[in-house]
């Protein structure tokens, strides 16, 4: 199945938003970002990554999609970098590898349940203390 940007909304109090549907059977679903920059299937779900396109204020929007709901979602915001030249990758079947900003090296992890998460600094995941997303730095 392939996700299909329906519409665009301008930035709000919340950013731009992407309203993306699986098929013509799913419901259509609003995400977060202006540009959809890669998605990946992981199993039955699948993993968005869409910046803001908004340069020297950008943000890298990720999101766990499932046929019907958004079931996780993180940010990750380094003011003063441009997401320009990220090409997320799959480097094992739920692990997942990415820059941003420019030299900053992540590794994100698609976890089968939710389990407590802890800050990071440009790490944004709105209140919630419960995850699916696993992310970390990877040195260079």
């Amino acid at each position: 199945m392939r996700w299909r940007v329906l519409d665009r909304r301008a930035s709000d109090a919340n950013g731009p938003e992407l309203l993306l549907q699986c098929d013509s059977e799913c419901p259509a679903l609003w995400v977060p970002g202006r540009h959809v920059l890669a998605v990946f299937e992981v199993g039955a779900e699948w993993l968005t990554f869409a910046d803001h396109d908004s340069p020297f204020e950008e943000a890298l929007e990720i999101c766990l999609l499932s046929r019907f709901d958004i079931l996780d979602h993180v940010s990750l915001a380094f003011f003063g970098w441009a997401s320009a030249g990220i090409v997320p990758e799959r480097i094992a079947e739920r692990a997942f590898a990415f820059e941003f900003p420019v030299a900053r090296r992540w590794r994100l992890e698609v976890d089968a349940r939710s389990a407590p998460v802890r800050p990071r600094l440009g790490v944004h995941r709105k209140g919630r203390w419960l995850s699916r997303l696993w992310l970390s730095r990877v040195s260079l």
